[in-house]
């Protein structure tokens, strides 16, 4: 059986390729529109873990985020769950400690121990 590596290489830049006005106006999208509904964040050893609240509507703007975020940000691994029973859904953004320091400081959003302020 052949194992998958899902850790960026040495050779992964963690960088942005939206710049200038189209990297904020993205960014401002992502922390008003998505992030801003974060019920509770977890920090992982390797990213973040976003819970919003259940399935509607949050699933279908968390698949629309990752679609696009694919585009500018190839260095992420996306993690979508979603809970039995009406529950919720969590985002996990996931890569290395470096993506992890990138969440934060690119994304604009401030990690507070489980809570946010985009």
């Amino acid at each position: 059986m052949t194992q998958i590596s899902t850790e960026p290489t040495a050779e992964t830049t963690i960088a942005c390729k939206l710049i200038g006005r189209k990297f904020r106006q993205r960014k401002d999208a992502i922390t008003h529109e998505l992030f801003r509904h974060t019920e509770e964040i977890t920090e992982l050893a390797d990213g973040f873990a976003f819970r919003f609240p259940a399935f509607e509507p949050w699933a279908a703007r968390i698949l629309t985020f990752i679609a696009e975020e694919r585009q500018c940000c190839p260095f992420f691994r996306f993690e979508l769950v979603v809970e039995p029973d009406d529950g919720p859904v969590v985002l996990r953004l996931r890569g290395s400690e470096t993506v992890q320091a990138f969440v934060l400081s690119e994304l604009g959003i401030a990690y507070h121990g489980g809570s946010i302020e985009p």
